[in-house]
């Protein structure tokens, strides 16, 4: 009987090519691992593989690897997922730009669409979880990542990435790439909002500060004035406002008269009063412990300017005291420790009232302790004293 026989590169050529297929039906079968296994085998020798085949394989290497991480069940599961394979997402990425290098004829372009559309959001979540950790390098890979994603479903306009890659950026003091990415974060928001979105008063306080820094102060209170328009109670647009004309005196003058025009016009608005007080306090102390105390009329429980106006009457105590160590008079010195007590009385609730909102403070704690002292509350300075040495060992 006649025998035919395969020649050796054409066995081989098969050989390889049934890993190709072995590693679909595991993939099929949610049997990801062994999918993985057998795409390796295939890839140590690529040459016996036609283009064709490449590109079936690294879209299913893929598709393995988002397999098994949307297998996870929990987060204990997906963690013991990311230890054994700690660069998941990089594979991921390598492997649909490998696809797509041998796809020619587009055969998988679908495929690779539906992958990038398991990707995309646990990417950006996964940059947005390293942006937390402080681990900025590889928060701004993943986010680079998450835009590339998000591009090849067609979203271009969804513009989280890029205010979190912006941010990102900014922090590790990139600031003219960082600016680029805000900029178009905030372009394309305009352009096609999210609803309630949380990102958007981060990307203007960051642009305010940006462009602060960079010493563009006219663009900076461009966008101040907008920002403020758009979120007029938020906090963290508030706070990068008032910096830029803290750091910048020659606004100084600029930014008392703006914030005196929205106080007349709107004198019960307790975050234009904050602002205009703290924008004094430079200039004429005085003057802001009065619009300090105006803001209290309107909200006793304001938390900054219970801290300033409580530190405001410390500061005139110290002032006491020098004049009080100055002297050798005995009725001088009975008269300015009497004032000093008289100022420490009312310094006392108002950093009391601070210290509720801001219990891990310790310069708050520390003046707590010596208002507490100086009245002779033995107590009471004990108690806060305890508290301060708590929190030292804690951060300790």
């Amino acid at each position: 009987m006649r025998r035919w026989l395969l020649p050796i590169a054409l066995s081989l050529l098969w050989a390889q090519k049934s890993k190709i297929t072995s590693a679909a039906l595991a993939v099929q079968d949610g049997e990801y691992d062994k999918a993985l296994s057998f795409l390796e085998e295939a890839f140590k020798q690529p040459d016996l593989l036609k283009p064709r085949d490449l590109a079936k394989g690294y879209m299913l290497r893929a598709r393995a690897y988002m397999g098994l991480l949307l297998s996870g069940k929990d987060a204990q599961q997906i963690q013991k997922i990311f230890e054994k394979y700690p660069n998941l997402f990089e594979e991921v990425m390598l492997s649909m730009r490998k696809c797509r290098e041998y796809d020619t004829s587009k055969e998988y372009e679908n495929d690779l669409k539906l992958i990038a559309a398991q990707a995309a959001s646990v990417v950006y979540l996964k940059g947005f979880e390293l942006f937390q950790k402080d681990k900025l390098a590889e928060a701004r890979q993943h986010l680079t990542w998450a835009i590339e994603l998000y591009d090849q479903i067609g979203q271009k306009e969804f513009y989280p990435p890029y205010a979190l890659r912006g941010l990102v950026l900014l922090q590790m003091k990139d600031t003219t790439v960082a600016i680029a990415d805000l900029e178009k974060s905030l372009a394309l928001a305009k352009q096609k909002p999210l609803p309630n979105d949380p990102t958007l008063p981060f990307v203007y306080s960051a642009l305010i500060t940006a462009y602060g820094a960079k010493g563009e102060g006219e663009k900076a209170i461009q966008l101040a004035n907008e920002a403020r328009t758009k979120f007029p109670t938020d906090e963290n647009i508030r706070r990068a406002e008032l910096n830029l004309y803290l750091q910048h005196p020659d606004l100084q003058e600029r930014a008392l008269d703006r914030f005196r025009q929205e106080v007349e016009r709107d004198p019960k608005n307790e975050t234009y009063l904050v602002i205009y007080a703290q924008l004094w306090e430079r200039k004429n102390p005085d003057s802001a412990a009065y619009y300090y105390q105006k803001v209290l009329e309107i909200n006793p429980e304001n938390v900054n300017a219970n801290y300033n106006l409580g530190a405001y009457y410390i500061n005139q105590a110290a002032e006491i005291s020098t004049k009080y160590n100055e002297t050798k008079d005995e009725k001088l010195q009975q008269q300015y420790f009497s004032q000093m007590q008289e100022l420490f009385r009312k310094a006392l609730p108002n950093l009391e009232k601070a210290h509720t909102k801001l219990p891990e403070d310790l310069a708050l704690l520390q003046s707590l302790i010596q208002v507490t002292t100086y009245l002779g509350m033995e107590d009471k300075a004990k108690e806060y004293l305890q508290k301060k040495n708590a929190l030292q060992q804690r951060k300790n």
